[in-house]
């Protein structure tokens, strides 16, 4: 699990968490809000809202305004999650038979659950080879 991750707002545009999803080279992005979470963001998620943008508008005018697509929409609502304490099978498993690729590791709090890490498909594989 990693306790060290990029989070981005819920008030986020598509092309800020596309360039933030490049430059950390990140395929998902946990959604908080005050340290809540509230949603995940996937890289796919952010390709099919470019996709469906245009389908309301032309190319040129999608690719002049990218901004002001929304991507927050695409998101994962109430994602699929896990618990600090669980085992790396019952993660493994998870993640398998949800078709995800990462899991939100959170902990009940008063105003929601808080994210504490996130457990992708590569911490499974270097936890497995001791990389």
């Amino acid at each position: 699990m990693r306790r060290d991750f990029i989070t981005i707002s819920p008030e986020e545009s598509v092309a800020e968490a596309l360039q933030l999803m490049r430059i950390a080279r990140l395929r998902h992005l946990a959604v908080v809000n005050e340290g809540v979470l509230v949603g995940i963001l996937s890289y796919r998620d952010l390709q099919d809202a470019l996709i469906s943008s245009f389908d309301r508008e032309s190319p040129a005018s999608v690719a002049a305004d990218v901004t002001k697509i929304g991507g927050m929409e695409r998101m994962a609502h109430s994602p699929y999650s896990i618990v600090p304490d669980a085992t790396l099978s019952e993660a493994a498993s998870r993640l398998e038979l949800l078709r995800v690729g990462c899991l939100p590791v959170v902990v009940p709090a008063e105003s929601g659950l808080q994210l504490v890490g996130l457990l992708t498909e590569l911490d499974l594989l270097r936890a497995a080879y001791g990389i």
